[in-house]
């Protein structure tokens, strides 16, 4: 576990929800500054590409960045074409550079054509690499491309902090399921508050750094009872500014349809359509999507919404809520990323007993004013 020794503020609350914190350009040298430079590049991808990943590039010419990139929406241009559209746009001519990518350059014709073609044809003389690619379409191809046609490639500058960054996408490609974080906040005691309240157990500064993760994933799910209790909207109120293709699902776990059509996530927001998981055929509400699942412990089947949402383009969701249904996706080992936050006063409420032996690893504590922000993680 490491303990981060920055203030948290909206930067750090960003590189948290996007699987951070990682290394910093002004804490490193040489490949591993433009390195943190590109994964700076990516975390603006975030919430944006699925299902591609985020790849972030930087050109490097002469000691000096020429061109930046990010990959934002599947089907438009990956992060190693917008730097060198970025180079032209700054009128720098990339030939003899040295691109800085998060992950190895695709090889393959998809919906847009190779990057290691695009990299050949701008005579860049240096590929350096975050993490390989195990797309099986790619899986070292586009590195022996590069190479074959006498380009250096280095792999592995930054290799674990990128392959964190990365983990959604390699999870997708390994199970064809989404990336699962999971939120708390809870007192001093462990407890989320007494039952049948709202509670607030952070600070509304903490509150607001915390929809970080909203804007991180695209799909939130949270469970009958918490809107029973809360009546909230759901909706992503992160304070930066989204490109207007962002689409962020919100789900609600209502398996019978008991929550009725006055509640205030039902009413409709722009760019975040609101999906009702059932078990049963129940009478529609109005502009809402009627999601059914097969039945599981305590409700619908959280493995088969996982699925629905992946099929639906949906590479990171985020499950926020009461403590019943954060024991079931850790007892169904479901959660690849759990956030704690804890507060230094108690809720006096039931206490939150979780079964953490699925997440065995503890990666980053970051306090705060009256708490700290803990993030446990599968991988």
């Amino acid at each position: 576990m490491s303990e981060t020794d920055r203030p948290l503020d909206s930067t750090l609350a960003w590189e948290l929800a996007c699987g951070g914190p990682y290394p910093t350009p002004e804490a490193t040298q040489g490949d591993e500054h433009f390195m943190a430079l590109a994964l700076r590049e990516a975390m603006r991808g975030v919430g944006l590409s699925s299902p591609n990943p985020p790849v972030g590039c930087v050109l490097v010419l002469d000691g000096e960045v020429i061109g930046r990139g990010v990959h934002t929406r599947a089907g438009d241009p990956h992060g190693e074409i917008m730097a060198l559209r970025d180079a032209d746009l700054r009128d720098q001519d990339p030939r003899g550079a040295t691109a800085y990518v998060t992950l190895e350059p695709c090889c393959h014709h998809g919906r847009t054509p190779p990057c290691t073609d695009a990299l050949i044809r701008a005579g860049i003389r240096r590929v350096v690499i975050g993490v390989q690619d195990p797309n099986p379409r790619v899986d070292g191809g586009g590195m022996a491309i590069l190479r074959s046609h006498g380009v250096e490639v280095q792999a592995g500058v930054l290799g674990e902090a990128c392959a964190r960054f990365h983990a959604p996408f390699f999870k997708a490609i390994r199970t064809g399921l989404p990336w699962v974080l999971l939120k708390l906040a809870l007192g001093a005691d462990g407890a989320l508050g007494p039952e049948g309240q709202t509670t607030q157990v952070t600070a509304p500064e903490i509150q607001a750094l915390a929809h970080a993760l909203r804007r991180a994933t695209e799909a939130l799910v949270v469970g009958r009872w918490t809107v029973e209790v809360d009546d909230p909207r759901l909706t992503d109120r992160w304070p930066g500014p989204t490109l207007p293709h962002r689409s962020a699902l919100r789900v609600v776990l209502d398996s019978h349809g008991r929550l009725p059509n006055t509640r205030k996530v039902w009413l409709p927001v722009p760019g975040q359509p609101v999906l009702r998981a059932l078990v049963e055929d129940r009478p529609p509400i109005r502009g809402v999507e009627d999601l059914h699942l097969p039945p599981g412990p305590g409700g619908c089947s959280l493995r088969h919404l996982l699925f629905e949402l992946a099929a639906r383009g949906v590479g990171r969701v985020l499950f926020e809520g009461g403590g019943m249904l954060a024991r079931q996706l850790l007892q169904e080992g479901l959660v690849d990323e759990f956030h704690r936050f804890q507060s230094t006063t108690p809720a006096h409420g039931p206490r939150v007993d979780l079964d953490m032996s699925r997440l065995p690893a503890h990666r980053s504590r970051t306090p705060f004013p009256g708490g700290v922000w803990d993030v446990f993680a599968a991988s």
